[in-house]
């Protein structure tokens, strides 16, 4: 829910811009910047665009283009040394509605990362799928191993389980549920 009483303080106005910045995974470009926090909060977007720039200009934030056109922006380690004075000192009803925008953002970009497989080598000729799946933050749920013998049958099975992780991970969780019931 946006906070209602507009934010005019040019420093917390920085210190919502790099808290934004520390909480996302990589640079982004400058609309997805505007629409996290101007979407959250109530800033004029003039007030919002000084405290960028000033932010650029004492080297707190980062700003380059990639692709020739695509405008984008980072926290840099002087940025994220201040870290835990800007957090502390902007009120909770402004950063949580910006944590749930950020997850938002970033939960199709975790999925796709989320499910990963590939073949390894056992011996000459021999090969293994490897399966993994990981949380939101990267906690490894599930690593499986399976002997498949060629190189096909491996490309194969880390191939099948990258296209229904979900319902390999279900029938994993029953059969072990199953397992303990006995």
């Amino acid at each position: 829910m946006l906070y209602q009483k507009e934010i005019d303080d040019s420093v917390l106005i920085q210190f919502i811009i790099l808290y934004t910045l520390s909480k996302v995974d990589n640079a982004i470009p400058y609309n997805e910047l505007i629409n996290l926090i101007l979407d959250n909060c109530n800033i004029n977007y003039n007030d919002f665009q000084v405290a960028l720039n000033n932010l650029i200009k004492t080297k707190h934030v980062n700003s380059f283009i990639e692709g020739g056109h695509n405008q984008k922006y980072e926290i840099t380690q002087k940025g994220m040394n201040a870290e835990d004075f800007f957090t502390s000192n902007i009120p909770i009803y402004i950063r949580e509605p910006i944590d749930n925008s950020v997850k938002e953002l970033f939960r199709e970009e975790r999925r796709r990362n989320a499910v990963r497989s590939g073949i390894t080598p056992i011996r000459k000729d021999e090969y293994c799928a490897e399966c993994q799946l990981y949380d939101d933050d990267n906690t490894p749920l599930l690593n499986l191993q399976l002997y498949a013998g060629s190189r096909d049958e491996a490309e194969r099975m880390a191939r099948f389980y990258r296209e229904n992780y979900d319902d390999i991970y279900s029938k994993l969780l029953d059969a072990f549920n199953e397992f303990k019931a006995d």
